[in-house]
């Protein structure tokens, strides 16, 4: 049916009416209706897929072929309105406005036929001919509604189509459709007389009010199903914190124990260690020969099913021995400029601070199995429409910081990546609440590699450190908050969240989005650690590394209390945190633990509360300015130090 062979971000501000041979196809709707999935239903192009509003907050374009004609399929912001108060309206308008003959699709919640209508007779009032498409028709009829679908396309004087994009049902009828769009013939059609915005929407829903009568129709069960009352339970003021708790525990097991305890050690130790990393030495010992053997050495790996942090159902132990990354030179040996250039490249390589050795093993054996286990676990909470419930259950907390629960939402974002998430901060209606929100997700938000480790290390801590390390960071949260959004002044927005159905979350969905963002891991990630373990090994080759290293002494072993060895942890951590705190890792899980328990608790702070990278810092600058990007690097920065020191202080009292 279809065939996509393009796809591309169109950013705005979009130019003047233009002419185009293709037909193009504006997809426009509510937010949480569905348009993303019904964008790539009819593109094959994948676009993230929220059960929240906000995520799209850019166009999507891409060209297909539907029935042998080619189109040009344009995906929009979720808007609840056309009136020009937000960007999304804005820029619908002037979509709609600069192309030449639009096809508009209207995607619509078909269980807020009354909300979607307004929305059909602004976009009548345009002139546009249009396609109405009555989205999760399926979770209407499970609630015993129906809408009579010829009467209201004849009422309208446009086509309409049932669908469950989710399930693909109704795009092929859609695609038939098109060629039958319409402007609506509907009198609500008629501009409405009122010129405030509030009373020609009050114009509007009078109209439609006679609409919802003549074509919509519920007959409620006679209990709520399953899924209706998970919904209200997850939003009570008690059931809805036992929802977070059992929520937090499941992420501490999945991703903090299995992802980043099981999984880190089949890859790390069973696959790098024992495997890849001996062949990648023996290889490039072949490739770039000089005089030197390398240590063997016993390599252990300790299988096991993790139940709590300290019980586990042990499955096998497998011991290798293998060539250690450790060399001698041989006696004597004087090297030529060639074997120079050689062990120069074999260091670069398989050394301590190599491309195979470090940055594959790190990106691929540490943080891929977190991230993977975090981004299923996400994609779950998600697609079952809990985050936004969330939102509601933090919403007097995030009063407290100036912001609404809606802040929230790119927070929990933050938890997988900072960076994205920083963009999505746009769903804030004011300036200030995205610039506290980008402060405290750069400051206290760790993202999904850096949180794995983080739980990986917890586990080495009692529970009462584990929980102590909650406490501070969500104080820090609030404290920093308060503060940030006083010295701003001005007002919070509006509290005002589409809250989507339970659903029983479906396992294509969180398959694409899952495969999607693990993608981007590949993508975006494991380039930024190559080039950061090349500046480790060009710092250490020039003995500069050591030089830093020593000067930030004073600061981690007098103010923080810990090893001298840990300020190189801390020097990575200013170009990524995780990487920072795969080093703090590497130093907990030794055969020899080089930190105490408490030199965990402050080391896992001070990491925590650093700048999560490079990456982070340019998007803050994109989205607000090389100012307040700047002023939030110089606040962070010495703020982690000191909280960790005072931690530090304080732990020794105590």
């Amino acid at each position: 049916m279809t065939s996509g062979t393009s796809a591309k971000v169109v950013r705005f501000p979009l130019p003047a009416r233009r002419s185009d041979p293709r037909k193009t196809v504006v997809l426009v709707g509510n937010p949480n209706v569905g348009k993303s999935v019904l964008f790539g239903n009819l593109t094959d192009r994948y676009v993230t897929v929220s059960n929240f509003p906000g995520t799209t907050v850019e166009l999507v374009e891409a060209e297909t072929v539907l029935d042998g004609k080619t189109y040009r399929v344009i995906d929009t912001p979720g808007v609840n309105d056309l009136a020009p108060r937000n960007d999304e309206a804005r820029v619908t308008r002037e979509l709609l406005a600069a192309e030449a003959t639009p096809t508009v699709v209207q995607v619509a919640d078909a269980k807020n036929l009354r909300r979607a209508l307004l929305l059909t007779l602004q976009l009548a009032e345009l002139g546009a001919p249009m396609v109405l498409v009555l989205n999760m028709y399926d979770e209407l009829e499970a609630r015993g509604g129906s809408i009579d679908v010829d009467r209201l396309s004849e009422a309208l004087g446009v086509p309409v189509v049932r669908a469950v994009a989710t399930r693909a049902l109704g795009t092929q009828e859609l695609v038939e459709a098109l060629s039958a769009a319409a402007v609506p013939s509907y009198a609500a059609g008629e501009p409405a007389r009122a010129e405030d915005d509030y009373e020609r929407n009050r114009e509007l829903l009078a109209r439609i009010r006679g609409l919802m009568t003549e074509t919509y129709s519920i007959a409620q069960p006679r209990r709520a199903s399953i899924g209706v009352r998970l919904g209200f339970w997850a939003m009570h003021p008690l059931k809805g914190v036992l929802f977070l708790v059992a929520a937090l525990a499941t992420v501490f097991w999945f991703v903090g124990l299995l992802g980043a305890g099981t999984l880190v050690d089949l890859l790390e130790v069973g696959l790098f260690e024992q495997r890849l990393s001996p062949l990648a030495i023996r290889a490039v010992d072949a490739v770039l020969p000089f005089p030197h053997s390398h240590a063997i050495e016993p390599v252990q790996l300790a299988v096991a099913i993790p139940v709590t942090p300290v019980h586990e159902i042990p499955l096998g132990e497998f011991i290798r021995e293998v060539r250690s990354v450790e060399y001698a030179l041989g006696e004597g040996f004087e090297p030529s400029a060639v074997q120079s250039v050689f062990r120069f490249a074999h260091d670069f390589l398989v050394g301590p601070y190599g491309a195979v050795t470090m940055a594959l093993a790190y990106a691929f054996a540490i943080i891929l199995p977190i991230v993977t286990t975090f981004f299923l676990l996400f994609s779950v909470l998600e697609d079952s429409g809990y985050l936004p419930r969330l939102a509601i259950m933090v919403n007097r907390l995030f009063r407290v910081m100036g912001l609404n629960g809606k802040a929230v939402l790119p927070m929990v974002l933050g938890l997988g990546c900072d960076t994205m998430a920083t963009m999505t901060t746009r769903i804030l209606e004011t300036r200030k609440e995205r610039v506290v929100t980008t402060l405290l997700l750069a400051l206290a938000i760790p993202c999904s590699a850096q949180l794995g480790v983080l739980l990986a290390m917890m586990a080495s801590l009692s529970p009462a450190g584990a929980v102590a390390w909650l406490a501070i960071m969500l104080g820090v949260l609030v404290l920093v908050g308060w503060l940030s959004s006083r010295l701003f002044g001005g007002e919070s927005g509006e509290f005002v969240l589409e809250i989507p159905p339970m659903r029983r979350p479906r396992l294509s969905n969180i398959a694409v989005k899952t495969v999607s963002r693990i993608n981007w891991y590949l993508r975006e990630v494991i380039p930024l650690f190559v080039i950061g373990t090349a500046v480790l090994f060009l710092l250490d080759r020039t003995g500069t590394l050591e030089r830093l290293s020593r000067w930030a002494e004073p600061v981690v072993t007098g103010w923080l209390g810990l090893p001298p060895e840990m300020a190189s942890a801390f020097l990575v951590g200013f170009m990524r945190r995780d990487f920072g705190a795969v080093y703090i890792l590497d130093a907990v899980t030794a055969p020899v633990p080089l930190l105490t328990p408490h030199q965990i608790f402050v080391a896992m702070l001070t990491i925590t509360l650093f700048m999560p990278c490079f990456a982070n810092f340019l998007m803050i600058a994109k989205e607000h300015g090389q100012k307040v990007a700047w002023g939030m690097v110089g606040f962070i920065f010495p703020f982690a130090f000191l909280v960790g020191g005072l931690v530090h202080r304080l732990g020794l009292l105590f």
